[in-house]
């Protein structure tokens, strides 16, 4: 099997360890909640949500830790010890931890993102100029390797056709690289995709849009199987506050933009701007979802079998496929 699948197996066995050595333990406090996410505008729901002091509207007397985590690794790792009760997640690892045993499932959509691959050299047009040149994206499994390798079986022929050009970084450290010529390529998501759309001799190879088109999921809030079962009220205040979140967004963009700018350096009026493309979608709605699913089974990216329908993935209350 190809090295990336042995990586992600490593790293899958890894939680799984944790998530053993956690059992019975990790009861939701009824008084306490611990929400972790991730850096960037795919999570703005949960600033909004942590600013306006959504989840205690809908709980009295809860407590809301509030963590940033710099992986979607380290969220998996959380959840598994018991440690974090709601997390947002990429599609992909998400679908990883819940067919490996991570006690989670999807609780609800966050958000889509646009995504693209974006180069510095003018000979690449499409996934067949990138030749041995590297690209640049998170980490082996996440939802850009899997967007990748839906690229490459389209127009390559074989999903993992590319694996072997991936330089595994942080979306930040893939911008400087790619801005600096020290790397040809880098598949990101906003604001990345963005900001380097605004500078010299960069350009989008054209390649994912058929795959994923603009609206599918990126983010997903995920929830810890002991909340869902243990605390449903507590739960459902979660829900409520995120429906609040995204709806203040949709309707408040300009004052969402003042929120949300200082967190990326960058004017309120260049973040109203990204906030008004359409490719950027905060929706508790899932899209795509076992459309990935479906993929990463048929192409080794899961250790276990894929799920057979979105029951196997999310609670009953998500709306969408």
């Amino acid at each position: 099997m190809r090295n990336a699948k042995k990586i992600a197996a490593a790293a899958i066995a890894a939680v799984m360890a944790m998530s053993l050595a956690a059992c019975g333990g990790g009861d939701s406090d009824d008084n306490t909640l611990t929400i972790a996410h991730q850096y960037g505008m795919a999570y703005a729901p949960f600033e909004v949500m942590k600013q306006q002091n959504l989840i205690e509207k809908y709980y009295d007397g809860v407590e809301v830790e509030w963590s940033t985590l710099n992986s979607g690794a380290a969220i998996n790792e959380g959840f598994a010890s018991g440690d974090i009760d709601v997390g947002g997640m990429g599609v992909a690892p998400a679908i990883t931890g819940v067919t490996s045993g991570v006690p989670y499932k999807i609780a609800a959509n966050m958000s889509a993102q646009p995504h693209k691959i974006m180069t510095n050299d003018a000979s690449i047009k499409t996934l067949k100029d990138i030749g041995d040149k590297q690209i640049a994206l998170v980490n082996i499994g996440s939802i850009q390797h899997v967007l990748l390798a839906m690229a490459a079986e389209e127009q390559l022929g074989d999903a993992h056709a590319l694996d072997n050009n991936i330089a595994a970084m942080a979306h930040p450290d893939g911008m400087s690289s790619l801005l600096s010529g020290s790397i040809a390529c880098q598949l990101t998501t906003s604001p990345y995709v963005y900001k380097e759309a605004e500078a010299e001799g960069i350009h989008e190879v054209e390649a994912l849009e058929s795959v994923w088109p603009d609206g599918n999921s990126f983010i997903l809030m995920m929830a810890s199987n002991d909340l869902y079962e243990n605390n449903p009220e507590l739960y459902e205040a979660v829900l409520s506050a995120l429906e609040e979140a995204i709806t203040w967004i949709n309707e408040n963009k300009e004052e969402a933009a003042e929120m949300l700018c200082d967190a990326e350096d960058v004017d309120a009026a260049t973040m109203l701007e990204w906030l008004n493309d359409p490719a950027c979608v905060y929706s508790t709605e899932t899209k795509g979802v076992m459309d990935m699913a479906n993929f990463m089974a048929e192409n080794d990216f899961l250790e276990n079998e894929g799920p057979s329908s979105m029951s196997d993935l999310a609670f009953d209350n998500v709306v969408g496929d």
